[in-house]
């Protein structure tokens, strides 16, 4: 006589569950690629684009997987050499009628390299930080469906005398994401194949 039991409550993992962490291992095996494998004197730039393109990619699929609306947030900070500022971003969704951050085990704030610095065009405007502000308004926006606020944005290395390119970045209306030359170096890798 064959029993039918009862198995209780078992849960599996969710398909969000899942893409989270094949996001997080591979961010993790690119950063420590990166850090070992490249002289970062030499490519902050590159560096901090990498991060940012990792990091939209992953708050793009959140915002839609979720159906929330996630923006980005971003302030200056003093340098240490007080010679200036670097600048660092953050990622919160809407909810509630407020912004709020990401769950602890999504994206923390980013500072970029302070050799860094950026260009941004928002909405074919250039886009300057108003320190008079209160509440600063977000400068990329995602949402559920997938559009986004279009971004121009060059990173390139404070000063002069270096041997580093800037880094163009581009996110359309629809939400897609260009790394300039990141794609320039592709082609090339196909044209030599």
């Amino acid at each position: 006589m064959i029993r039918h039991g009862h198995l209780g409550s078992v849960r599996g993992f969710t398909l969000i569950e899942i893409m989270i962490v094949v996001f997080i291992i591979g961010l993790m095996a690119t950063v420590i690629t990166l850090s070992v494998g490249e002289d970062k004197s030499k490519a902050a730039p590159r560096l901090e684009a990498q991060a940012f393109m990792q990091a939209v990619g992953f708050v793009s699929e959140f915002a839609a997987l979720n159906g929330e609306v996630v923006a980005m947030f971003i302030s200056p900070r003093e340098s240490s050499d007080s010679l200036g500022k670097y600048w660092c971003y953050n990622w919160q969704r809407y909810r509630d009628n407020a912004w709020v951050k990401l769950p602890e085990d999504s994206l923390s704030e980013h500072c970029m390299d302070e050799r860094v610095q950026w260009e941004l065009v928002v909405e074919g405007h250039l886009y300057t930080y108003d320190p008079d502000l209160e509440t600063q308004p977000p400068v990329l926006v995602f949402s559920p469906s997938g559009e986004a606020t279009p971004v121009e944005m060059a990173l390139f290395e404070q000063g002069t005398g270096t041997n580093t390119e800037a880094q163009h970045i581009e996110i359309d209306m629809m939400g897609n994401s260009h790394w300039r030359e990141e794609d320039e170096a592709q082609k090339s890798n196909e044209a030599v194949r």
